[in-house]
């Protein structure tokens, strides 16, 4: 059962991350504290990789905008030309 115990450094080496961060989560993998010092059973660590995997999303409905009921269109750019525009006409509607 012993050699089936890690240390933070094999972890953070295992998970790509440095061992701080090995004793910062070490209460979500679960330890061994023996005589102070703290191991990692691989089977603990293999269950919090587990725990952690998320699987891609998927949209199973369409998008909808908010506050309305159409389906969500791709955006148009707003140009300068559309501004002008807008704003001539309500130069002209104050008139």
């Amino acid at each position: 059962m012993l050699e089936n115990l890690m240390t933070a450094k094999d972890v953070a080496d295992l998970l790509s991350i440095s061992p701080r961060k090995v004793y910062t989560i070490k209460n979500e993998i679960g330890y061994v504290e023996l005589g102070g010092n703290v191991r990692f059973e691989r089977a603990a660590v293999d269950a919090y990789i587990a725990k952690c995997r998320r699987e891609p999303a998927t949209r199973s409905h369409p998008v909808q905008e908010r506050g309305n009921d159409r389906l969500h269109e791709p955006r148009r750019r707003v140009t300068a030309a559309d501004i002008t525009q807008l704003l001539e006409k309500k130069r002209r509607d104050r008139k």
